[in-house]
């Protein structure tokens, strides 16, 4: 069942609804401020062009980290493949097949 929280973002008032724990909710919207935090260091712009920059940065984050976890995830396969033909060959040699 999903339930109302209220968060503040920037100084605005914001209703969800989410499935999540209000202390989850309260961990990402932590998060967020400190990314606007973040962008906004040392630079004047309005609310809008910090969001919009706050989210291509988000953005370019999570697309490196997917394409790191296809990275690994393939690196993972590559070396279980090995490992199997490794074993594979030992239990030939062990048995005679």
């Amino acid at each position: 069942m999903s339930a109302q929280i209220q968060i503040r973002i920037q100084g605005r008032i914001y209703t969800l609804r989410s499935q999540q724990s209000e202390d989850q909710i309260q961990k990402v919207v932590s998060f967020v401020e400190k990314k606007l935090a973040e962008t906004a260091a040392g630079r004047s712009v309005d609310t809008v062009d910090l969001m919009i920059l706050t989210l291509l940065n988000l953005a370019g984050e999570h697309m490196l980290l997917l394409a790191q976890k296809a990275q690994d995830d393939s690196e993972i396969t590559q070396r279980l493949g090995q490992l199997e033909r490794q074993l594979t060959l030992e239990i030939d040699d062990n048995f005679g097949c």
